[in-house]
């Protein structure tokens, strides 16, 4: 796990993909802000995220983020199933809901 001041999250080398993301400054400040919860409140284990956007061809815009609840079982890390469900589904888009 990453600490504080570590930079090896942050990548310094050009991408060789072609893509294009956006990444818009509220799902940045949204996980900026779990990672310090998480830092400062001392927990362990993994912190699991989603992150929400759309995408045109090889453009990519990451819109919105939030944590997952997870659940530990001896040693193995599940996602809660039924809320990432019920959370996904507040988070749909209008066009996209059928």
């Amino acid at each position: 796990m990453a600490e504080i001041g570590d930079d090896s999250l942050i990548s310094t080398h050009p991408s060789t993909s072609g893509l294009q993301i956006a990444l818009h400054p509220l799902a940045l400040l949204t996980i900026s802000d779990y990672i310090t919860r998480h830092t400062l409140r001392k927990q362990t284990g993994p912190m699991v995220g989603a992150l929400l956007g759309t995408q045109e061809g090889r453009d990519i815009a990451i819109e919105h983020a939030y944590e997952i609840i997870t659940l530990v079982d001896k040693d193995q890390v599940r996602i809660d199933e039924e809320w990432f469900d019920n959370k996904l589904r507040l988070c749909e888009y209008p066009f996209l809901a059928s």
